[in-house]
């Protein structure tokens, strides 16, 4: 028995003894008599079916008998419905290991306590360094998607088990039926994920490479990285593993619903978005650094005009120019054209783009800091280069009176 079925199993059966079906039970009793009721009124509305009442009556009959003597018939069918699926996925296992991803975790953790590869993090060497990193990834990635796996299988797989008589009760009513044919539908994509693990086992007897002696013998991986480390082999092994056992739920569901090629397109749209979004945070990064070094520059050009004398009254004077020719308004002449409606100018909308955001802000904030920092390094200078030297003997400068016109007594 595989060890996602054997977490299943024991979840199921602490469900049963909890008690938790009888309350679920009692319920969908009422769903279904509401759902034959609804049933014949869908009959009468449709002109006196009668062979869809008689349809509707035999469903009806059919789940009162599946779930009769407190679930123990549901949970009879639901435990053989799997075991169907699972006893494939044993007989495709076969040869070898029964289960071949459960081995080579045991295998993966007695090569890391037998092995002094991490001994040799103390020669503080590069290839010591590379192989302790590459076993260590190994023998952490690998057990954790396992583990992911079998809690990922026993919590589908009882939420199937306590809401399928909620949704079964449904299967009467005409209109609401199509659930139950969704979750029956359901049923055959969780029966799938141990086909596919038995598939991947199979692949890896094929291959050679459902131990851990058999890849350290080939000294490859299927004919590929030959001669490179044990280590090498062991995290490249493991961490294909560890994606082949995450991908069963997707392509179970892809080839059940038809949609083998969505995978790798779905795989390709998400490595797509990530190139995308680094892209897009460079940009703004970029972008964020141009847009607050060109700010500055602008006000300090500024600053530096508006001290000129006569600038200010310059610029004060100067007539403002008229519109051009070509925008006034009047007899045989068209009004201004509106703002633009694409392109990137003020009047355009733009989509949000989350690491075009941050990516600008993070470049704004560091041209302001670096903005800062000149100011304060220039400033500094300033101070330093007109501060006079000051000698022991001399006395602070007295302060200067305005010379102009000598004080008229009021009293005179």
């Amino acid at each position: 028995m595989f060890y996602y079925e054997q977490m299943f199993n024991t979840a199921l059966n602490g469900i049963m003894s909890a008690g938790l079906m009888s309350t679920i039970l009692t319920v969908a009793y009422g769903i279904l008599l509401a759902s034959l009721l609804f049933s014949a009124y869908e009959a009468w509305t449709r002109g006196g079916d009668v062979r869809a009442l008689g349809v509707s009556g035999v469903k009806y009959l059919a789940l009162g008998a599946l779930f009769m003597n407190d679930g123990a018939v549901y949970e009879r069918v639901f435990r053989d419905v799997l075991a169907v699926f699972n006893q494939i996925s044993h007989t495709m296992a076969g040869a070898g290991p029964t289960d071949v991803f459960n081995a080579w975790r045991n295998d993966l953790f007695a090569y890391g306590a037998t092995t002094g590869t991490f001994l040799n993090l103390v020669t503080l060497g590069a290839p010591a360094l590379l192989s302790a990193l590459l076993l260590l990834i190994a023998m952490i990635v690998y057990p954790v998607a396992y583990a992911l796996f079998a809690v990922f299988y026993s919590l589908y797989g009882t939420l199937l088990f306590v809401a399928g008589p909620l949704v079964l009760a449904l299967m009467p009513s005409f209109g609401l039926g199509s659930l139950a044919k969704r979750y029956a539908i359901n049923v055959m994509i969780f029966g799938s994920w141990g086909l596919i693990y038995g598939i991947f086992c199979r692949l890896a007897i094929a291959i050679n490479v459902h131990s851990m002696a058999a890849l350290t013998s080939a000294n490859s991986f299927a004919g590929a990285l030959a001669g490179a480390s044990q280590e090498v082999l062991l995290a490249v092994a493991s961490v294909l593993f560890s994606v082949c056992i995450l991908l069963i739920p997707v392509l179970a569901k892809r080839i059940v619903e038809g949609d083998v090629g969505g995978s790798m397109l779905a795989v390709l749209g998400t490595a797509t978005a990530m190139a995308q979004s680094m892209m897009s945070s460079a940009a703004g990064l970029a972008g964020g650094a141009g847009s607050m070094q060109g700010t500055s520059a602008g006000g300090g050009g500024g600053a530096t005009g508006a001290s000129v004398p006569g600038a200010a009254a310059a610029s004060s004077n100067t007539a403002p120019s008229g519109p051009p020719p070509s925008t006034a308004v009047g007899s045989g002449s068209r009004a201004p054209n509106g703002p633009p409606t694409s392109g990137s100018g003020p009047g355009s909308y733009r989509a949000p783009n989350i690491p075009h955001a941050v990516g600008w802000a993070g470049g704004a904030a560091v041209a302001l800091a670096a903005r800062g920092a000149q100011s304060a390094v220039a400033a500094g200078r300033r101070v330093l280069a007109g501060s006079p030297k000051s000698t022991p003997n001399s006395s602070p400068p007295r302060p200067s009176t305005p010379q102009g016109p000598e004080p008229v007594d009021e009293w005179v």
